[in-house]
């Protein structure tokens, strides 16, 4: 069992998650086939040699040698287009690999904030719970002396269940956000007993930073999608394909030059060519396979297209509605409570107000901060998927 670094960076994260997963060891490893595919087929065709000879039986004969070095001519303009069919196909592995990298990137960075942020409501609620013990010590002390009602101290009771109950869950929560992260590290059996360190900055930058216009990133989208652009190799694969179906119905030729020397040792140079007839297959049906593969591969690649700019559009809608929630909850909860709170205790400390009303001031201050811990969660989630949809991680720079 392999510990995680405690703290854990987000950095580290993703680099162990890339690490650890099958999926993209299992990509890298046909890429990796495919990248020598595309070399192997690159490579010039070996000229072949035939070399034919005897024993005589009548010693005064000399021994006959038949040598001839054969090149299969068809090739020079058939192995271009092989060869360009294989680079494709490896260019379109190379980008398949780097979207499932990024995927899963974004995946990781978003399970990371998720702990990181799920600790923040733990702490919180930890500080709730301290809180509402107070106001409960508190309004029982009133009730002793008569300044208070049995409510009263039933109502603090009631919040500090409340209190316990939000621990609890978010206790939950912080585990469950942890074993999701986990799961993606491949650290299943790992202990929980681990922090978050650092943010990266590629994802503070896509977090934090201004939203761009949606129509510049659709506009680049066909260029930031890997996913997009691989599916356009793909498709760019099944033309050359098309083009080497109708180059390969051209006849198949074989010419060589060689030596020749019968038993009589009269010796010549000899020429050879070799022409297939297609007689029986034509290449007709290799043709109509290319094609109809190539018209698959447009549509494909059409339809990836299509379902990155509703993923893109889907994403600026819920990141900029999230953005708003965020942004209003802080104007107009968290702010007017921090500084409500920062009166109630200024005047407790100078004794023009209770300890009791400072400590209800922290308490509604508390639970702004709660409340807007929750919704910068979904903030920064949404926010990175909107990245990913753009296609920009982990790159640091959106345009």
């Amino acid at each position: 069992m392999t510990a995680l670094p405690n703290p854990l960076n987000e950095v580290d994260a993703v680099a162990i998650a890339l690490d650890a997963s099958p999926s993209i060891a299992k990509l890298i490893s046909q890429t990796s086939a495919l990248r020598a595919e595309a070399i192997d087929i690159s490579t010039p065709s070996n000229p072949v040699v035939n070399f034919t000879s005897g024993i005589p039986l009548d010693s005064m004969s000399a021994v006959p040698i038949f040598a001839m070095l054969m090149f299969q001519i068809d090739e020079l303009w058939k192995q271009p287009l092989r060869s360009e069919v294989a680079r494709e196909n490896y260019q379109a592995a190379l980008l398949s690999l780097g979207a499932s990298a990024v995927a899963l990137a974004v995946e990781t960075r978003v399970a990371w904030h998720e702990v990181a942020m799920r600790s923040e409501e733990r702490n919180f609620a930890q500080n709730d719970l301290q809180i509402t013990e107070n106001l409960l010590a508190i309004a029982r002390e009133r009730f002793a002396v008569g300044e208070s009602t049995g409510d009263a101290v039933a109502k603090s009771q009631a919040e500090l269940t409340d209190a316990h109950h939000r621990l609890m869950q978010a206790r939950e929560m912080l585990s469950a956000a942890q074993l999701s992260l986990m799961a993606l590290l491949g650290r299943a059996e790992a202990s929980t007993d681990w922090r978050t360190g650092a943010p990266d900055s590629s994802s503070a930058f896509a977090i934090h930073a201004p939203i761009a216009n949606e129509q510049k990133l659709l506009a680049a989208l066909a260029d930031s999608r890997l996913d997009v652009r691989a599916a356009q190799a793909q498709a760019n694969a099944a033309k050359s394909k098309v083009e080497l179906a109708r180059k390969s119905r051209s006849n198949k030729l074989d010419v060589g030059a060689g030596f020749d020397r019968d038993m009589e040792g009269d010796q010549a140079v000899a020429f050879s060519a070799n022409v297939e007839l297609p007689i029986f297959n034509n290449g007709s049906a290799r043709i109509d396979k290319a094609e109809a593969e190539l018209q698959t591969a447009n549509i494909e690649a059409e339809r990836v297209r299509q379902a990155a700019i509703i993923e893109l559009r889907g994403a600026m809608v819920k990141a900029v509605a999230m953005q708003e929630k965020r942004d209003i909850s802080a104007e107009n909860s968290l702010a007017p409570s921090a500084e409500t709170f920062k009166r109630a205790q200024l005047s407790a400390d100078v004794g023009e107000g209770s300890r009791r009303d400072a400590i209800d001031a922290q308490h509604a201050f508390n639970h702004a901060r709660l409340e807007l811990n929750d919704l910068e969660r979904q903030r920064r989630g949404a926010r990175l998927a909107l990245a990913k949809a753009a296609g920009f991680l982990p790159a640091e720079v959106m345009p």
